[in-house]
């Protein structure tokens, strides 16, 4: 995990906050307070999918969230992220799960951003079970795809999380690739 890709969504989101104000500031000089409340509906709805990442209890997860929709936004990849669970008890440490998820999603992005792949789309998906926690990436796969290129960096990520119990799975099905990223709980002890 790069402090420097954090100082980047800094910048990003203060320059996006700027230019709001500004966009509002010119929409009020040209009295169209109608428009105004569109847009800070629209802003509003953009806010509130970007913190769906504070959701994950993991300081370097939603560190990793957050670079993530930086880096999807830089490609014009539409993200849509739901968190069914905070993985508060996972097995695994927060640095590995977090550099993980930057991984998966950096080889998505290189995948989606391929010329012949009309809707550029990645979905993100948290959830748990009694026994596990997972995260699920569901995005369309290129005609012409190197799936090699794409296992050998699966296999990267397997290496980097399977001494914490956790693996990576890979399917292709209706023209999309899904990757679960799978970790186990704590184990909980009675006491």
């Amino acid at each position: 995990m790069n402090i420097l890709n954090y100082l980047e969504i800094i910048q990003v989101q203060r320059h996006d906050f700027l230019n709001h104000l500004q966009v509002i500031s010119g929409l009020l000089q040209l009295n169209k307070v109608e428009r105004v409340r569109e847009y800070i509906n629209q802003v509003g709805l953009e806010i509130a999918h970007a913190s769906k990442t504070s959701r994950v209890k993991i300081p370097e997860v939603s560190l990793a969230l957050l670079y993530c929709l930086n880096e999807a936004a830089k490609y014009q990849v539409e993200v849509e992220l739901t968190v069914n669970s905070d993985f508060s008890a996972c097995g695994a440490p927060g640095s590995v799960i977090g550099q993980a998820i930057e991984q998966l999603v950096d080889c998505a992005l290189d995948t989606i951003f391929s010329p012949e792949v009309a809707r550029r789309r990645l979905e993100i998906v948290f959830n748990e079970t009694d026994k596990k926690y997972n995260c699920r990436l569901l995005f369309p796969e290129p005609v012409q795809s190197d799936l090699r290129r794409f296992e050998n960096r699966l296999a990267s990520v397997g290496e980097l999380v399977s001494p914490h119990g956790g693996r990576v799975n890979m399917a292709i099905a209706n023209s999309g690739i899904e990757i679960f990223l799978i970790f186990p709980r704590k184990d909980v002890k009675a006491g």
